[in-house]
């Protein structure tokens, strides 16, 4: 299988599942308000089953990661993220009577598909969002959008977030270990970046108004602080 960017099997990836599942644990008494099978039990369960994980699955790669982990690229990522929601929203507000134009744009540029699980803190998403609108956008789209008033330089910034993150393609390498897990390995590790990802959605809105706690449940604030 060929390794893709990003994928969800990466060392990033699991260590900060690890960490949003030990947030998870620490809240449970809280959240167990929201969820009927939020209970201590299964946060319990869940943090052994992503230990015993790291264990049979990641060995050296976690010492890689600590050469390779904090590299820019989750600044940069956040910072893309930020570009895409303030374009989003004065697409929203300058053509609130086109609604045609929205909608083809959204489709267009990527927000269809991937700005939901993107902005609940799925860099994968966030990397093909960024792929799937520089591939797309065109000067006649631009153009049309700085004439109502947006920032001259939103797009210059999206595009300049696109091709640093471009540039990160041989340490995503360096921490993606595909390739060495199993069929087996694969599928458990994708189970748990799901299951943790939906809590992430979940306890977000949650936490809207406590930031310091909306962030133990955000990919992109979890990945920079590892």
């Amino acid at each position: 299988m060929q390794t893709s960017t990003l994928c969800s099997t990466s060392t990033a990836t699991i260590l900060a599942c690890q960490n949003i599942a030990r947030s998870f644990k620490e809240n449970i008494y809280e959240l167990s308000r929201v969820r009927k099978e939020w209970d201590p039990e299964y946060a319990t369960s869940l943090k052994v089953w992503i230990e015993d994980t790291i264990e049979k699955h990641y060995g050296e790669s976690i010492d890689d990661f600590k050469e390779y982990g904090n590299n820019e690229w989750q600044e940069v990522m956040v910072a893309a993220l930020q570009c895409l929601k303030v374009l989003r929203a004065s697409i929203k507000v300058d053509f609130k009577n086109d609604k045609e134009f929205q909608k083809q744009f959204f489709k267009t540029h990527g927000y269809s598909d991937y700005f939901s699980d993107a902005k609940n803190g799925d860099h994968l998403s966030l990397y093909k969002f960024l792929m799937m609108f520089s591939e797309n956008i065109t000067e006649e789209t631009k153009q049309k959008i700085l004439s109502k008033g947006s920032a001259e330089n939103i797009f210059e910034k999206i595009e300049s977030y696109t091709n640093q993150i471009k540039e990160y393609k041989d340490s995503f390498e360096a921490l993606e270990t595909e390739n060495e897990l199993n069929s087996y390995g694969q599928k458990e590790v994708e189970e748990i970046y799901s299951t943790i990802k939906d809590i992430c959605r979940i306890a977000i809105a949650y936490y809207q108004f406590d930031p310091i706690k909306r962030d133990n449940f955000n990919f992109y604030k979890v990945l920079r602080n590892l």
